[in-house]
């Protein structure tokens, strides 16, 4: 089995190489036989800024974890309550109709009658006439209901097509 080595041990060695360097190299410099106290003062701040290099080194705060922190549970799943059946609309009704302004989609109210099981008992307030163009090009008026009146009335629309 082989050893990896780690990041800490790594990390100590250089930051330690790299104080003592800083910390020696000022006083290395100085002609040791006419030392004077301003050769004093530069060996302390080598020094001070040796301790201050390996420290900066060998702190664990690397800056990334500012903005992270360990939950102490796992996150909560929300769980969401199934829409009852008579609630869920067949998407085939879905129909998209050509209008004077552009393309809307509406609930038809045939193929509602028709594959809707609870067809009575949708609101009649979403219930609408409207004018379309055909395929021929002809207005003709049909029969539809807003979807978004019914989302607001509790209806969904099946996902499957």
């Amino acid at each position: 089995m082989t050893r990896r080595l780690t990041i800490l041990p790594l990390k100590f060695a250089l930051s330690a190489t790299l104080a003592l360097a800083l910390s020696v190299a000022p006083v290395s410099a100085n002609d040791w036989g006419s030392r004077n106290d301003h050769d004093d003062t530069t060996a302390i701040l080598g020094l001070l800024l040796g301790l201050a290099t390996l420290g900066i080194l060998l702190s664990d705060d690397d800056g990334a974890n500012k903005d992270t922190y360990k939950r102490k549970y796992p996150p909560r799943k929300v769980h969401r309550k199934p829409v009852p059946r008579h609630l869920i609309l067949p998407s085939d009704c879905l129909r998209t109709y050509r209008m004077q302004d552009g393309k809307r989609k509406f609930f038809s109210k045939r193929c509602m009658k028709r594959n809707f099981s609870y067809y009575s008992k949708l609101p009649r307030s979403c219930r609408d006439t409207i004018v379309a163009r055909n395929k021929q090009g002809t207005y003709v008026t049909r029969k539809v209901y807003y979807p978004r009146c019914l989302r607001k009335h509790g209806y969904r629309q099946s996902r499957y097509y």
